[in-house]
This record gives structure tokens, sequence and C-alpha cells, in this order.
């Protein structure tokens, strides 16, 4: 690019030259760097940036007013910067500008070489220090570079942010910096997706003139960051075809696409080529995402997983020496570790991460996909259901670091409600029960928030996991023990509500004295109803009283008015025309919203103020507003938890042995139990009722309560011991799984729980 058209001669005289110079290099590098996994550049593997591009902000770095800068020093940000940079200074030096290029890496201090040539290019009059890096999200690594380069001596009037873009926007952390942009639309593989450019490639491969090209869809990445697509109508002598033209990544990162779709033939569409980092194939017959219908189809999908595990092995796993670069398995510990709050990151070297990536390893690594949920599946031309972007996820930006097939065949239904889907997809493919979830709640969570995506999914995983590892026994005919779940018998420590192994075992413990256990808790009737089906449970009340779950019938029983019914569905449909305001729709019987104002980083309850605002001082009449820590729930003020309790007494009988509650709306049914306790970190609310506290917090003060009926810790007699769990791997992820049981106050016991389960103690 920077001595004109190259010849084959004298491209592959320069491959070789720099070959030689790259392996003489590597060789005199440390160990450690030598042990360092390659980084892949996002801007020519995630997204569609080519070398004409880098050349195109070289140009435009030229002249943005009309004046061209003598001396140029281009920073390239990171692994992207270090492929960007060259080529924008190469570019330069064809133009007659002297420019070199230098590579930072935000957070780490400069090379020696690259602060030599920082300085001696500010100390030339006029000189331009270029920063360079791919399409940004929020600007951070640009902001970053900056505070760098000051901290060399680089002054702010000689540096200038090159910006490529998905949009045509700049974040507004570089609002009002000297920058040069390049806008999604001026990206050189729009002239590329030309139908006129696309019906000469064809014409080359095919051996037939194209006689006419219909451009079906705008060339957009979907979600605005990533590579882009398009579909095409081709008439030639042998007829119609769609054909789907999609980035892949430039040069090898691109290559790599045709290497998978060769390995995989039928199961995914067949290509007809890749030229400049688009890929030319067969386009699927709908463009429209298939979610998984059932258990025949999951058995379909993960069939594809295990054709892929065998066609793409891979030597060994390198996802374990990737510590830091966010691999599975370091995602599900940093998820756990959440269990253990403000100590987590300390446990997380010595005790977590050894054990998650224990639970993670497979002994028959593979190039994973990496993106296997519902949209990422379309129905073939064939009717046949198709795997699309096989190649995507794998290596780019996003990448989990996973050579695990497992973290496919969770990524098909994470969270999946119905248990037949999920044992189709475990039949094909076999895996450890705790590699499983872990992947599941990795590919729940959000890559740029952090936060689950669904974190009801992520409590029926667990749920199902801890209802297999430790099995309810069968229901017994006694007496019932009425718990509340937030705050009581759940947690929501790692990001969702679930009830820890410490509940579970209570829950056990209790049926096998034939106690029959069942909650009373504002969730959702849809919740109460899994978790009945889960452990075994008789029925349950939900949404504060307002509905009641029998199991053994199925019934439903809806406590709600008329009146009470219409007058919530007007609230939920006021509320909902907030955008600040998010409505949960599971809660059929209440009204559950949370409330998300600008730049909060997660929702929390509504405050008042907002709810009057929205429904005017009289809305309020005839329901009860109940602030939680993330949300606020509006129910008829005519329902209680101990009107709904009384309703499933009616109908499972009684009498109602224990309650444990934490806040005044326990109350109602707390006072109906002939035993009743508030939990360790119940509210003061409670304190004037003369409810004792047990001592123990959460899950730990509910088995505390359950001792206290029993007269004995649950599991502390021939009855009520919980079967040994054999397995290692087992005791290991329940354990992690515990760290929330008793709360804060709990930590020592669960640490030590932990600590014993690692190293092979019971």
């Amino acid at each position: 690019m920077a001595h004109g058209a190259p010849t084959e001669q004298s491209i592959t005289t320069a491959v070789d030259g720099a070959t030689g110079l790259v392996v003489a290099g590597v060789a005199g590098l440390p160990a450690t760097a030598r042990a360092e996994l390659l980084r892949l550049p996002s801007a020519m593997r995630t997204f569609d940036l080519s070398p004409t591009d880098a050349a195109l902000l070289a140009r435009d770095l030229q002249s943005p007013d009309g004046d061209t800068p003598g001396d140029v020093v281009v920073v390239g940000v990171r692994t992207s910067g270090s492929y960007l940079g060259p080529l924008v200074a190469a570019e330069l030096r064809r133009a007659g500008v002297r420019a070199r290029a230098v590579t930072v890496r935000p957070g780490r201090p400069l090379l020696p070489g690259a602060r030599t040539q920082l300085r001696a290019g500010v100390g030339r009059a006029g000189c331009v220090v270029a920063v360079v890096d791919d399409p940004p999200s929020t600007g951070s690594a640009y902001l970053k570079t900056c505070a760098v380069l000051h901290a060399a001596g680089v002054p702010d009037a000689a540096i200038r942010l090159l910006v490529p873009l998905c949009t045509d926007v700049v974040p507004a952390a570089l609002t009002g910096m000297p920058t040069t942009t390049l806008p999604f639309d001026r990206w050189s593989v729009h002239a590329r997706l030309e139908p006129a450019a696309v019906a000469a490639v064809l014409q080359r491969w095919w051996h037939q003139p194209v006689e006419h090209i219909r451009h079906c869809s705008d060339a957009t990445p979907p979600t605005g960051r990533g590579h882009v697509t398009a579909t095409y109508e081709v008439l030639t002598a042998d007829g119609y075809r769609h054909v789907e033209v999609r980035g892949v990544g430039q040069g090898l990162f691109g290559r790599h696409a045709v290497a998978v779709a060769d390995a995989l033939g039928s199961a995914v569409p067949a290509v007809h080529g890749f030229e400049e980092g688009l890929l030319y194939s067969i386009a699927p017959a709908s463009p429209h995402a298939q979610p998984v219908t059932g258990p025949a189809d999951a058995r379909r999908r993960a069939g594809y997983v295990a054709t892929r595990a065998e066609a793409l092995p891979a030597r060994v796993d390198r996802a374990r020496g990737l510590t830091g670069r966010a691999p599975a398995w370091e995602v599900a510990a940093r998820r756990l570790g959440r269990g253990y709050g403000r100590l987590g990151d300390a446990l997380r070297l010595p005790l977590i991460d050894p054990m998650v990536r224990k639970l993670c390893t497979t002994p028959h690594p593979s190039i994973v996909d990496g993106a296997t949920g519902p949209e990422h599946w379309r129905t073939g031309p064939d009717g046949d259901l198709i795997k699309i972007d096989p190649d995507t996820a794998d290596f780019g930006h996003t990448d989990r670091y996973s050579y695990d097939a497992a973290f496919d065949l969770a990524g098909i239904a994470p969270g999946h409600p119905d248990d037949t889907v999920v044992d189709a997809l475990r039949a094909v493919l076999t895996c450890s029960d705790e590699a499983f979830l872990l992947y599941e709640l990795v590919q729940l969570e959000n890559p740029e928030t952090g936060r689950p995506s669904d974190p009801m999914a992520c409590s029926r995983a667990v749920r199902r996991y801890l209802s297999r590892t430790l099995p309810p026994p069968s229901t017994g005919q006694g007496p019932l023990c009425a718990l509340d779940l937030d705050g009581v018998l759940d947690s929501t420590a790692l990001g969702f509500p679930m009830t820890t192994p410490t509940g579970v075992r209570v829950l056990n413990a209790l049926a096998r004295h034939g106690y029959r256990p069942v909650p009373v808790t504002g969730r959702s009737l849809t919740e109460v109803q899994q978790r009945c089906d889960a452990h075994g449970l008789v029925g349950g009340v939900a949404e504060y009283g307002a509905v009641v779950h029998v199991a053994g019938t199925g019934a439903t029983i809806d406590l709600l008015s008329a009146a009470d019914r219409a007058l919530l569905d007007e609230i939920r449909v006021g509320l909902g025309t907030d955008r600040r305001i998010t409505v949960d729709h599971h809660h059929a019987h209440s009204v559950r919203v949370g409330f998300s104002p600008e730049r909060a980083s997660r929702p929390g309850p509504v405050p008042d103020e907002v709810l009057r605002e929205l429904l005017g001082p009289d809305r309020h009449r005839g329901v009860r507003v109940v602030h939680g820590d993330r949300q606020t729930d509006i129910v008829a003020a005519t329902t209680d938890k101990g009107r709904g309790l009384a309703r499933l007494v009616a109908e499972v009988g009684g009498p109602v042995a224990l309650a444990v509650g934490d806040t005044a709306e326990d109350i109602p049914f707390l006072v109906m139990a002939e035993r009743a306790l508030a939990s360790g970190n119940a509210t003061d609310a409670l304190a004037t009722t003369g409810i004792r506290r047990t001592r123990r917090h959460y899950a730990q003060g509910v088995a505390e309560a359950a001792g206290q009926l029993l007269g004995h810790r649950p599991g502390g007699c021939h009855i009520c011991r919980e079967p040994t769990v054999a397995d290692q791997d087992a005791r290991m992820l329940l354990a992690l799984l515990d760290a929330s049981a008793g709360g804060r106050h709990g930590l020592p016991s669960t640490i030590w729980g932990a600590a014993r389960s690692a190293f092979g103690t019971r």
C-alpha cells in the first residue's frame, strides 16, 4: 500500500523476509512473553475495517482544514491499533509525510521505544500525535490513551483522535476533542457490497454471467457493532439464487470462516467463496430467529454441537491459561465470587478460580461456536434447521474463550423452563452437571453490563441443578411450614434470586420428618409453580396472597375481585407508558415495576413522588405499595399473605407449625403459625410484634428455625440426613453456591465449607 501496486513475487519476498524477522524476534522474548497467547485485532476480525479504511483515515488527517502535518506519530491502541497504526503511518509516508507508528495499551507504561519515538516527534514543530483504535463504544480506551500520552509529555494541542465509527455519532466522552472520524457509511465495505461488485465476484466464481441482481437487505450491523450482512437475489442461466454476503474479517482472520464452513458441511449454509473480508454463501430461507420448539428440536441443535466438536478438535484447552482475559471459567468464577460479597475478589485467586477451572475442564477440547442461542438459527432452503454465523463469536472481541463443547450446548437454551428440552440436549452430548450449569450462567450474562440478561432463567438453571443433586423426598401429610422467599430462604447475592443448597437441605429435612414446606411470597405465580415442581412442595402463596397454587391438583386460585383486577390492570398500563419504568409481565395478580432513571446502572424501586406523579393522589386508594431493593410491587389492599395462606390451608390442610419471615408484609401469615420466627436479617418492623429473631441470617436462619421445630439441626438425625454427595465436583459447586446462605454473618462457615470441598474433605 505504501509503495504502489505490489506483484506476487514482491509480496512473497516481503512476507518471507518479515516472517524471518518475526521468528527471530519472538525467540529473543522472555519466556513469559513467548507463552502469552496472541490477541486478534477486533478492527479486522470482529468489525469490517480494511487497510483501505486506514488509508481513508490517513487522508482525512492530512488536510482536515487544508493543512498537512509535516510530522506524525501514529499511536495504535491495543491490538487493533497495532494493525491500524502501521497502516495509517504507511499511507501518510506514501503521501510524503514523515510518519512512524507506536503501540500503547491503556493502563500499561509506555515501552522505551514508543517513549523515544514520541519525544522525538513532539520535539519537532507542528508534530501531530494521532491516536487510532477500533470503533469505540464509550471512548474510554481513547481517553485512557490520552492520559498515558499526557504523562509522557505530549501536549493536548498535539493530539488528534482517528475514530472509525459503527454509526455516525462520536461517543459523548470524546465530544469536543480534536477528532477525525470515519462514519460507518464511509467504510469501504459498502463499495464491495454494491450489487454490481457482488455480481462481478459471483460471475468470476460461477463462470457464467449474472443476468440480474437485486439487493434484498441493507448492509447494517444487526446491533450497531459487528459485521455487516446483506442478501441478494441473483439470476443466471441456471435460474434464481439467493446469496448472503457477510463480513467475516480480513485475510487470515476471515478465511477462518471458510475453514469452519468446510469442516461443518451441511450443518451451515454452503459457501460460494471468500474475498476481501466478505463471505458469500447460500442465504437462509427465513431471516427470522428460530427458538427451540421442543425436545426433538433441541436434539437437532445439540447434534450440531456434537458434530462441530468432532470436526474441529483442538490439541489443547488454551482457555485454562487465559486468566484476566474473561474466559468462560473466569466469568463463572467472577459470578460465584459475588456470593462472598467484598471478600469475593480476595478469594478468587486462592480458592474460587482453581475450583471453577477444575469444574470446567474438558477432556476433549474443540473450537466452539460461542453463539448457539435462538437468534443464530434459521430455516435453510430445504426447510431444515441450519446454524448461521458459525465462525463469528469464537476468537471475536466478545469471545468467552472456551474450548468445551458443553459451553455451546448450554448456550442453546440456558435456563429453559421445560426440563424435557434440557434433558434432550444433555442426552446428545455428555458433560458434567456442574460444567453445564456454570456455562448456562455464563451464557446468560450480558457481556456489556456483566449482569444477568435473564435473572429468572438463571434462577431456573440453579434450581434445576439443586433439585437433581439434592433431590426432594416424597411429600408427607404433616403440618405446614410457611416460608418467605426473598431475604429468608433465598439470596440474590449472585445477581438473581436463588435458594441456596442450605435452603434446599432445610426443605428436604422438614419433608423427611413429615412436614410440608410451602412458599409464601411476593414472587409471581409462575415462579411458585416452578418452585413446587422442583422441590416437591404441595403448593404455595404468590404475589402477596393474591393467588394460590395447589400442586397436587394443579389448581390456581385467584383471590382478587373483579374490581381489584381491573384497578391493577389500569395501573400496570399507566406505569408502562413511562420509559423509565420496566413492567414485569410475569406478575399478573399484582404490579411489579423497576425504575431505571438515566445513567442508572440497574433498576431500583420507583420513588413515591414518581408514583404520585404518574398515578395521581387518588389512584393509591385500593392498593398497597411495597418497595423492595430493586423493584416496587403494587398489590390490592384487600389481599395479604395471611389471607393467601389461609386459603392454601383450606385446600391442602393444616395446621401451620412453623412460619419464618423478614418484613412487615409477612406478619399476617406469621401470626397464623404455632411457632413464628423472624430471620436474623429481618427489618425493624418486626421488632414490635414480639416475634423472636433467629441468631443466623437468611437460609441459615431458616435452618436454625427448623432446628427448633425438629429438636436438632436439619440433617442431624438418621431420618432427615441428606444422602452423601459422592462426587467431589458436585460438592465443590454446592459449596460455592452456598456462599450467601448466611449473608455476611455466615461467611466464615461458608468459606470453610468451600475450602473443605476443594481439598476433598467432607
